[in-house]
């Protein structure tokens, strides 16, 4: 009986040790994959936005000069 019990044990220990095991592995490539080019991409998005800003904004500038 004592055995068994034994075994259960340690059955379900490996068992969870799976799925925590995969847990953490999806959530490496989760960040890996999409997070982190997520973010990049966001960036990227925000620096062209303030240099298209900058541009417009000497741009007119320029106008006003001319004028």
């Amino acid at each position: 009986m004592v055995e068994f019990a034994v075994l259960a044990y340690v059955g379900a220990v490996i068992f969870l040790f799976f799925f925590w095991a995969y847990g953490f592995v999806s959530f490496a490539l989760d960040l890996k994959n999409k997070i982190i080019p997520g973010i990049r991409r966001y960036r990227r998005g925000r620096r062209k936005q303030a240099e298209e800003e900058r541009e417009r904004r000497e741009r007119e500038e320029r106008e006003e000069q001319l004028y």
